[in-house]
C-alpha cells in the first residue's frame, strides 16, 4: 500500500510538471487584452483570449512576439462576432501584431495562430495595419472577421511552411490592399469590396500552392496589376469566384503569374472588369517554358481593356519570347463577341505566342445573368451557359459558388453559378405554376 501511495504521489507530481493545460483569458478592456497577450507569450500553454463585445479604441499596437512560437503552443483570439467586437485603430496605429518567430531561426513549429469573430477598423501601418501575423512552421487561420478602412492593408500573413487559411471574412475600403499572403494558402468564402493597392487591390499572393474559391471580388482597384487578385504561384487554383467591376493597369479581374508551374482558372465569372492597358478580365503571365495556364468553364463577358486593338478585353496572355514552350488550354468558356478562338489573337482574346495553344467548345453569347448591375450573377433559365461546360476540367469543384451541386443535369454549367431549376428542386412548385 505504501509503495502504491508513493507511486501515485510521483505520478501527480510528474503530471503537474510535465503536462501543459490551456489557459483562457476573458478580457473587456484594451489593457486586459495586452496583458493577456504578454502572459501568453511565455506561459507555455495553449492560450485562448476571449474578447468581449464592445468597441476598443487602440492607441498602441496590441503585440504578441516570441522567439520560438511559445514552444509550439497555440494562440486563439476570438471575439463575439465581427458586428459586435470591434478594434478601432483610430487611423493612427497598427491594430494587432503577432510574430511567433521573432529571431527568425525557424523554431516555432506547432505554434498555430487563429483569429476569428472580430472587426479591425481604421488601422494605420506599413503593412497589415489591421492584422500582421507571421511565423515559420505553423498554421494561421483568420475567419469570420471584417477589415475596413485600414491604411496599409487589412491583413498581412506570412509563413515559410504551414498553411494560411482566410475564410468567411469581409474586406472593404482598405488602402494598400485588402489582404497580402506569403505562403501556402486557402482563400475561401470571402468578400472583397472597394479595396485599393498598387498590386492586388483585393488580394496579392506569393505562394507555392494556393486555392482561391467561392470569393466575391467587386470594385477593387490596383494602379499596376491585378485589380481583384494578383497571384504569383507555381500552383494556383482559382475556382467559383465572381469578379465584377475591378480595375487595374493590367489584369482588371486577375493577374496570374504561373511561376515554373500551373495556374488553373475554372468556373469563375468575370463581368465588367477593366484594364487601362491589357487584360480587362484576366491577364496571364507565362514567362517560363514549362508554365501552363488552364482556362476552363469561365464566363469572361463584357470586360474592357484600353490599349486599343488586340488588347485582350476578356483575356490577355503573355508568353516569354525567349522561352516559348509555355502551354495554354482554353476550353468551354463564354467570351464577349470579338474573340477569335482559332488564331488566339483578337480584341477580346489575345495570346502573344500560340505555338502551344489548345482550344475547343468556347462560345460567344450573352450569359444572361439575373441582375449583374446589382451583383446577381445567377444564370437565367435561358442562359446559353447551362450544361455547356467540361466535366473533366482541371480543378473542377464539387459545388458552385453558393454550395449547390456543381453538376446537376449531367453536364457542368459555365461560370460560378450552377443553374437550379426551381420547379425541379421544389416539385410542389409545379402545382403553384399550374403545370
Amino acid at each position: 500500500m505504501k509503495a502504491r501511495l508513493l507511486f501515485l504521489a510521483f505520478l501527480v507530481a510528474f503530471l503537474a510538471t510535465n503536462l501543459v493545460f490551456g489557459k483562457t483569458f476573458n478580457v473587456d478592456t484594451v489593457q486586459e487584452f495586452q496583458n493577456a497577450l504578454t502572459e501568453a507569450q511565455s506561459n507555455g500553454e495553449d492560450d485562448i483570449i476571449n474578447v468581449a463585445a464592445g468597441t476598443y479604441n487602440i492607441t498602441s499596437t496590441l503585440t504578441y512576439s516570441t522567439n520560438n512560437g511559445d514552444s509550439g503552443h497555440k494562440l486563439t483570439i476570438q471575439g463575439t462576432g465581427a458586428d459586435k467586437t470591434v478594434l478601432d485603430g483610430g487611423g493612427s496605429v497598427q491594430i494587432l501584431y503577432i510574430n511567433t518567430d521573432a529571431d527568425n531561426n525557424g523554431g516555432d513549429a506547432g505554434g498555430d495562430v487563429t483569429i476569428k469573430g472580430m472587426a479591425f477598423e481604421n488601422g494605420n501601418g506599413d503593412s497589415g495595419s489591421g492584422v500582421y501575423v507571421t511565423g515559420d512552421a505553423i498554421n494561421i487561420a483568420i475567419k469570420k472577421c471584417s477589415f475596413s478602412g485600414n491604411y496599409g492593408g487589412g491583413v498581412y500573413a506570412r509563413l515559410w511552411s504551414g498553411t494560411i487559411t482566410i475564410t468567411n471574412n469581409t474586406f472593404s475600403g482598405n488602402y494598400g490592399g485588402a489582404c497580402s499572403v506569403y505562403g501556402a494558402a486557402i482563400i475561401k468564402n470571402n468578400t472583397f469590396l472597394s479595396n485599393y493597392a498598387r498590386c492586388g487591390g483585393g488580394m496579392r499572393i506569393w505562394s507555392g500552392t494556393v486555392t482561391i474559391t467561392n470569393n466575391a471580388f467587386s470594385q477593387n482597384c490596383a494602379t499596376d496589376i491585378g485589380g481583384g487578385v494578383y497571384v504569383y504561384s507555381s500552383k494556383a487554383i482559382i475556382t467559383n469566384n465572381t469578379f465584377s467591376e475591378n480595375s487595374a493597369d493590367k489584369g482588371g479581374g486577375v493577374y496570374a503569374d504561373a511561376v515554373y508551374g500551373t495556374a488553373t482558372i475554372t468556373n469563375n465569372t468575370f463581368s465588367r472588369n477593366s484594364a487601362i492597358n491589357y487584360g480587362g478580365g484576366v491577364y496571364g503571365m507565362l514567362y517560363h517554358g514549362i508554365d501552363i495556364l488552364n482556362v476552363y468553364n469561365n464566363i469572361l463577358f463584357d470586360n474592357a481593356a484600353g490599349a486599343g486593338g488586340n488588347d485582350g478585353d476578356d483575356l490577355y496572355i503573355e508568353i516569354g519570347y525567349y522561352d516559348k514552350g509555355a502551354t495554354v488550354y482554353l476550353y468551354n468558356n463564354d467570351f464577349s463577341g470579338n474573340a477569335d478562338f482559332d488564331t488566339g489573337q483578337s480584341e477580346d482574346l489575345y495570346i502573344t505566342l500560340t505555338d502551344n495553344y489548345h482550344h475547343a467548345n468556347n462560345i460567344q453569347k450573352d450569359p444572361q445573368f439575373v441582375d449583374p448591375v446589382n451583383g446577381d450573377f445567377h444564370l437565367k433559365s435561358t442562359s446559353p451557359c447551362i450544361d455547356k461546360g467540361k466535366n473533366d476540367a482541371p480543378g473542377l469543384p464539387s459545388t458552385d459558388f453558393e454550395g449547390d451541386p456543381r453538376i446537376i443535369n449531367g453536364t457542368v454549367d459555365i461560370g460560378a453559378d450552377e443553374y437550379r431549376n426551381p420547379a425541379k428542386s421544389m416539385p410542389w412548385l409545379h402545382l403553384l405554376l399550374g403545370e
